[in-house]
């Protein structure tokens, strides 16, 4: 009998990639009997858990949807199923999180081969999906970093008076975090707010920042439902998030201010001018400087119309990152068997 299992890591600790295991486990188990092996609880030394991993591992009969992520555990674990359970590989799916995966993959011919023994391989972009068959994989589909759809059933979310800014991620340098700062100082006549876990090494820094710009506030580790963070988030008019990570994925913060029907500033790292397509849904930054991001705030500032219009653009564009719109076509990878 063929089982289905889900194999990664689960919260917590709360991140962009435990969160989209919780999901996508969730929305599968709905309609589908579906196991979970979770790789915290291994990587924390559960020898109950790993021992639970090595019997569905090495069963010839089972299905596999993996949500493993670390360029080098990814790699290696799919080199270890495609030599010990090459057929459970060819009816099981993985799903590939972070910003280099695609670059990663397409530059390693040993990788591509492993990746191709899959019955469906999930992106989270169009550019993924084409850089990964540019090489020769034909197993490649979509699947973005997607939410549950909100119980709220707003079409608009519009504010008045003072722009409000807002930073909704882990609070350090190459998250852009200086830029914001250097902004604030210029811009005393518009609000900023930042939530999320600040790193170690720049705790004392933001702090004395925050304590000189009255215009800026640190808000704490946000800890609400999902429904709350679209409702928090609708208290601001833009998201900023200009990253310097070359490597950043699909921010989850960025799907979330399409649901909450709030714009977007962003640099041009990684895939973020995919998701936040620049002079309609928000605004792409061309150099990821203080003074480009200066730049941009006084624009949204200074035309409320152009505005609202890319809040309502954000918006609208959140239809595509429903968990709910995919969730069928994932059932139907795993249902059946497929290859064997």
């Amino acid at each position: 009998m063929k089982e289905l299992y889900y194999l990664g890591t689960f919260p917590p600790p709360f991140g962009g990639v435990t969160t989209k295991n919780l999901n996508l486990y969730t929305a599968l188990r709905e309609n589908t009997e579906i196991g979970k092996i979770d790789f915290s609880k291994i990587k924390s030394k559960n020898v109950v858990e790993l021992l639970r991993l090595i019997a569905v591992f090495f069963n010839r009969n089972n299905i596999f949807a993996i949500g493993v992520a670390g360029q080098k555990t990814r790699k290696k674990f799919c080199k270890l199923l495609y030599y010990m359970n090459r057929k459970a590989m060819k009816r099981s799916i993985i799903f590939l999180m972070g910003g280099s995966v695609s670059h990663d993959i397409a530059a390693d011919t040993e990788y591509q081969q492993y990746i191709a023994a899959y019955k469906a391989v999930y992106v989270e972009t169009p550019g993924m999906k084409s850089e990964l068959e540019n090489v020769g994989l034909n197993n490649i589909l979509i699947y973005p970093n997607c939410r549950f759809k909100p119980h709220n059933t707003e079409d608009e979310y519009k504010r008045s008076g003072k722009l409000s800014c807002v930073f909704f991620s882990l609070i350090q340098e190459n998250k852009g975090v200086g830029n914001i700062l250097a902004v604030a100082k210029e811009l005393p006549n518009i609000d900023f707010a930042f939530y999320g876990h600040i790193d170690d090494d720049y705790k004392k820094h933001f702090a004395n920042a925050v304590a000189e710009l009255p215009n800026v506030k640190y808000m704490g580790v946000f800890s609400g439902d999902s429904d709350s963070v679209y409702s928090e988030l609708a208290k601001y008019d833009v998201v900023l998030l200009p990253t310097k990570w070359k490597t950043e994925g699909i921010p989850g913060i960025l799907v979330e201010a399409k649901i909450a029907g709030v714009t977007c500033i962003v640099s041009d790292e990684s895939y973020n001018a995919e998701i936040i397509k620049n002079g309609e849904e928000g605004i792409v930054l061309s150099e990821n400087t203080p003074e480009k991001l200066k730049e941009a705030i006084v624009k949204l500032d200074s035309d409320k119309d152009l505005l609202n219009r890319l809040k309502s653009n954000n918006h609208a564009s959140a239809e595509k990152y429903y968990i709910e719109n995919y969730i069928d076509q994932i059932e139907k990878s795993v249902r059946g068997g497929g290859n064997s």
